[in-house]
């Protein structure tokens, strides 16, 4: 029962990936609300390396991959570090940006819910190859 829980849960979450991905792409064929090949090249390297980092753990999620572990991981603590080192309610200009406020009222707890179900999803995993005690 334990694997299978671990199972369900790793899904649920490279589905969430799954979906990010997909919005890179969109992202990349300029569907995403901009110009992607006028876009500056933060914003294509950014796309470009989290296309990579949400297909990883999509595919190590489903497949029981330790490369999905990892670069989940690395998602997360490289976009809490972007949006903290780089203030999300301000552009270059000091300006407001329209839907800034998204990031931290929605991102922020998905990235939060995430990793501790990724975390008891390990545990159901690890408790599952523990040998069964003798009696």
């Amino acid at each position: 029962m334990a694997y299978w829980t671990a199972r369900i849960i790793l899904w649920l979450v490279a589905v969430c990936y799954g979906i990010f991905a997909f919005g890179r792409v969109l992202n990349m064929l300029g569907m995403g609300g901009f110009d992607w090949a006028t876009a500056p090249l933060e914003w294509q390297v950014i796309d470009v390396f989290y296309l990579a980092i949400n297909v990883a753990v999509v595919f190590g999620f489903v497949l029981l991959r330790p490369i999905g572990f990892m670069a989940f991981f690395l998602a997360v603590v490289t976009q809490f570090a972007l949006f903290w080192a780089v203030s999300p309610g301000e552009g270059v200009d000091g300006a407001p940006i329209r839907g800034a406020s998204v990031f931290l009222s929605y991102f922020v707890p998905f990235h939060i819910i995430t990793v501790v179900l990724v975390v008891v999803a390990l545990f159901l995993l690890r408790r599952r190859d523990r040998p069964e005690p003798a009696e």
